[in-house]
């Protein structure tokens, strides 16, 4: 999907602005609508994670951020569609991306990656300098919904790695 929907930013915008914000008679159709739709799937089908954990007994494994993030972004991809949300194509390539190294986790922490947030603020200035960007109510949902995914990850790596520093 991360590379399907690049390909489709690359290939199928009109231009840079296009892609970071959507004017706001946009059609919910296209690529970048096809792979949003396909991501959105792909978020309900990752329930069953958290079914197996339950089946598996595993539940000390079922943790808050676990359930509020698989919770929390079904509705964000819900809102990416129905409010042609401007940026979304820029949150699913980053998402998948992310999905896609969640195993280098361990190889991310130790190099001190932090998020990009340029793309935002570029957005916010298209929206704010009188072009008006569409979907900018489920931008706002997805800043805080990060936000709160930001904080509760930093709490779960230094409650989880401040034991191994300590033992």
């Amino acid at each position: 999907m991360a590379v399907g929907c690049t390909l489709s930013i690359v290939l199928h915008s009109p231009n840079l602005r296009h892609t970071l914000c959507f004017p706001p008679t946009i059609s919910p159709s296209g690529p970048l609508f096809f792979y949003a739709y396909l991501f959105y799937l792909s978020k309900i089908l990752e329930f069953l994670d958290t079914l197996l954990i339950i089946l598996s007994k595993s539940i000390q494994r079922l943790t808050f951020l676990h359930v509020y993030h698989h919770a929390t972004v079904v509705v964000m991809c819900y809102l990416w569609l129905q409010t042609k949300q401007s940026l979304f194509p820029i949150a699913l390539v980053t998402n998948a991306s992310v999905h896609v190294i969640m195993y280098g986790y361990y190889l991310l922490c130790v190099m001190g990656l932090r998020p990009n947030f340029v793309v935002s603020v570029l957005m916010l200035y298209y929206h704010f300098a009188g072009f008006g960007c569409s979907g900018i109510l489920g931008w706002c949902f997805n800043a805080v919904f990060n936000a709160s995914l930001l904080t509760l990850f930093i709490n779960f790596h230094s409650k989880s790695y401040a034991k191994k520093k300590q033992g």
